[in-house]
């Protein structure tokens, strides 16, 4: 009875172990975060790069690529912005933001492999009017290579909000970890 208690306790323990901290599954990897270059994308990929580091271990590289008319990602994680993406697809577009975000999710994973994450809380601007749902974007074989990369990035959802980026565009990386600190975060 006691071996059993024993094995059972020592499995326990294992087992406890190996899911306290999912997010390891991440240390020591690189990640490219592609931004377009503009203020907002490179405030939000600081935010975005200093948290994955901090909450994964892994290494961002934040690089600069210019937008894609296809609406693909040429790095492991890209911001999209709803309003392109939905012009990409041609047809009929959405007047509810909300009801385009899903179209644009579900049209992207089946045609692109592309994977839409929930939106940031920004608008990124756009020439003709006003601002359209950022969006971070990852094709599904980063998300293979990077497993708790789609929860970790979720949870900044709504978080990155106009007024945070414009707050961010200069502070660089000691403001990012600062307000991710001050949100309990990290």
């Amino acid at each position: 009875m006691t071996n059993k208690l024993s094995v059972l306790l020592s499995g326990s323990v294992l087992f406890m172990a190996l899911t306290a901290s999912p997010s390891h599954g991440c240390v020591g990897r690189i990640l490219n975060f592609s931004t377009d270059g503009s203020p907002e994308q490179k405030a939000a990929g600081q935010l975005m790069a200093t948290y994955i580091n901090e909450r994964t271990g892994t290494t961002v590289n934040l690089v600069e690529n210019p937008p894609t008319k296809d609406g693909s990602c040429p790095a492991d994680i890209c911001i999209q912005y709803l309003k392109p993406a939905l012009a990409g697809m041609g047809g009929e577009q959405p007047q509810d933001e909300q009801e385009g975000y899903s179209k644009a999710k579900e049209y992207y994973l089946e045609n692109k492999n592309m994977v839409w994450l929930k939106p940031f809380g920004f608008k990124g601007p756009l020439q003709q009017g006003d601002g359209s749902m950022a969006v971070p974007v990852s094709p599904r074989t980063s998300l293979t290579k990077f497993p708790v990369l789609d929860r970790v990035i979720n949870k900044l959802s709504g978080m990155i909000t106009d007024q945070t980026v414009q707050e961010f565009q200069s502070g660089g990386p000691a403001a990012a970890k600062e307000f991710l600190k001050s949100r309990k975060l990290i």
